[in-house]
């Protein structure tokens, strides 16, 4: 009886142990660093030249050589300021925003190339692929200005569930390390801030302009006359990610070596 189990026990664990490293042969694990960008209001266009910064970690598992899952966190600054505008109105009003945030998120990415085997080795060492999710995103610190007065939110309501989806490039460096590049774009489902990311917006239910701006002595007085550039689209943000990651995984030689 003492040998049977004895038996049974050596058996349990062989197999956590070959279940360990076959999930570990897909488990990835990665950072990376690059600019955030606004489009609403205050910058109607994609600006290029008007980026902040952020920061991500994620979690990616390889369930396939086509299909990935990843789970990914991002903290970082997101701005946008009239004066990047086009517009000659937006210039003049002059307000701006600078935004503290972090979200998190989980995605499904499709590698277009057989980017690598259940078995860790790869049929190509690069693939582009598409990738979307869902998760939430939660302000830390909103500051709002205009030419004369600035305002802080010290308390912030939160988390707005958001729609990730995007592009992105990965390369294998060697056996275990990859390089990656991703651009995402982070919608805003949340109807209350949806169009308020900025500080500015219209009211959902009489489509007037209205805003988290304080009226204050000594504002512009044509403030209101100024909330006509805005635009009745959402606002997003946007972040692109350089990353490295590593891949747990024994290396597997090509026969004949």
């Amino acid at each position: 009886m003492l040998l049977q189990t004895k038996g049974m026990l050596k058996k349990t664990l062989l197999f956590l142990f070959i279940s360990y490293f076959s999930f570990a042969q897909k488990l990835e694990i990665g950072s990376g660093l690059g600019p955030t960008y606004y489009k609403g209001d205050l910058q109607p266009t994609f600006r290029v030249f008007s980026p902040s910064i952020g920061t991500n970690a994620f979690v990616r598992y390889n369930a396939s050589k086509v299909i990935s899952i990843k789970a990914n966190a991002m903290v970082g600054f997101v701005s946008g300021n009239d004066y990047n505008s086009g517009n000659a109105l937006n210039k003049y009003r002059g307000l701006k925003f600078y935004n503290t945030l972090w979200d998190y998120n989980g995605q499904i990415e499709y590698n277009f190339l057989n980017f690598r085997t259940h078995n860790g080795r790869y049929e190509h060492q690069w693939t582009p692929y598409l990738f979307g999710g869902f998760g939430n995103s939660q302000f830390l610190r909103r500051k709002y200005s205009t030419r004369n007065v600035t305002t802080t939110n010290s308390v912030i309501s939160g988390p707005d569930p958001i729609l990730p989806f995007g592009i992105g490039y990965k390369k294998i460096v060697n056996g275990k390390w990859n390089f990656g590049v991703e651009f995402s774009t982070r919608v805003l489902l949340r109807k209350k801030n949806a169009d308020l990311f900025d500080g500015f917006g219209y009211n959902l239910v009489t489509n007037d302009p209205q805003n988290f701006y304080p009226a204050q002595d000594g504002a512009d007085k044509n403030l209101e006359l100024l909330e006509l550039p805005n635009t009745l689209q959402k606002d997003k943000y946007f972040h692109i990610s350089f990353s490295v990651s590593y891949l747990f995984y024994k290396v597997h030689c090509p026969p004949g070596k």
